[in-house]
């Protein structure tokens, strides 16, 4: 018995001096890319990480979500890049998608382990962040996470400008466009920048008519017979001097990007060089997913589009939903592609 009480003694000594380890959970808001998100579990902060629920981040965002029961991980991914990651582990496993790496795969050491938060897998959300390239913020006040574009980043300034540029898109419903403007999006951008330039209502029902003189689509866009059918030209969209000017295409006025290393940053550069010759927009192409959108401002190193994407592609509308969006929000950036993925500028001017 009384070796019996001299343990129990010294257990209750050392549970005394031992530290008791509890976490404190700071539930935050969190808005990606500008939009409030319903998710299973309320996004939190822990010994400074924010975790959030993966599936509902990756869905929202727009990439691939495959779980793999049998290695027990999960693969996030999109056409260019794919992280592998598996609970508990304090590191990932990341792929270039694209063929330009000579390594299967990189170590990627994340600044916390993927835990379960309920029955749900949560991650810290500056890991995704870091290896897709969204910008991560936290507003102290407002007790509020900025995944990718924060909103209160863009100045009343900017969003002046904003709302002063032509938008149109392409099953809107005014213009009723044939296939629910399936393929107009040249057409639109086209409208958008010829009218912010001249301060005249261009639709995309006038582009399209120009076309239909020389084809049978409305859609495939003649481009000297456009802008010479609004008395307006093209001109280069950087100047020949600068770092990024890499020439112009003869068919379509367009101003190549002298980007080789196909680096965000530089086409973020450029576009807001451009953008300061020619605060009226730039139509912005993409040849690997053909479409076109109209850069309409920047504030700081966020570039805003007017894309004429489709609200719906079945249906006409009365309302667009990619007015002043920033790129993560673009059809295009949805589709995987990046902004170093630009093929061309288009600049037009009196």
């Amino acid at each position: 018995m009384k070796k019996l009480c001299a343990l129990f003694i010294i257990i209750s000594l050392l549970t005394a001096v031992l530290p008791v380890f509890a976490y404190e959970d700071i539930p935050v808001n969190m808005l990606i890319n500008g939009k409030t998100v319903s998710f299973p579990f309320n996004p939190l902060i822990r010994d400074g990480v924010t975790y959030v629920d993966l599936r509902t981040l990756t869905s929202t965002l727009g990439l691939s979500y495959k779980t793999y029961p049998d290695h027990e991980s999960v693969i996030v991914s999109n056409s260019r890049t794919s992280i592998c990651l598996v609970p508990y582990e304090e590191h990932a496993t990341v792929a270039d998608l694209t063929g330009k790496s000579d390594k299967e795969y990189t170590y990627h050491f994340l600044s916390a382990p993927c835990i379960y938060i309920g029955n749900n897998l949560a991650v810290a959300a500056r890991d995704i962040a870091s290896v897709f390239g969204y910008a991560l913020s936290f507003d102290k006040e407002a007790q509020t996470v900025y995944f990718g574009y924060a909103p209160q980043m863009i100045s009343a300034a900017t969003r002046e400008a904003i709302a002063n540029r032509t938008y149109y898109f392409q099953n809107q419903a005014e213009f009723a466009l044939p296939s629910f403007g399936s393929g107009y999006c040249w057409a639109c951008s086209y409208a958008m920048l010829i009218s912010n330039v001249t301060q005249l209502r261009i639709t995309p029902s006038d582009i399209a008519a120009v076309n239909l003189t020389k084809s049978s689509s409305g859609a495939y866009c003649y481009h000297s017979e456009i802008v010479a059918a609004f008395n307006v030209k093209f001109t280069s969209a950087l100047s020949e001097n600068s770092p990024y000017y890499g020439g112009r295409d003869s068919v379509s006025g367009g101003t190549y990007i002298n980007n080789p290393l196909k680096d965000d940053a530089v086409t973020r550069a450029a576009l807001k060089e451009a953008l300061a010759l020619h605060p009226a927009g730039i139509i912005v192409r993409f040849a690997d997913y053909p479409h076109s959108m109209v850069a309409v401002a920047y504030d700081g190193d966020i570039i805003l589009f007017n894309d004429p994407a489709p609200t719906s592609s079945g249906a006409y509308s009365e309302t667009g939903k990619y007015q002043g969006v920033p790129f993560s929000e673009t059809c295009v950036a949805k589709k995987g592609f990046m902004l170093s993925d630009v093929t061309f500028i288009q600049a037009i001017t009196y």
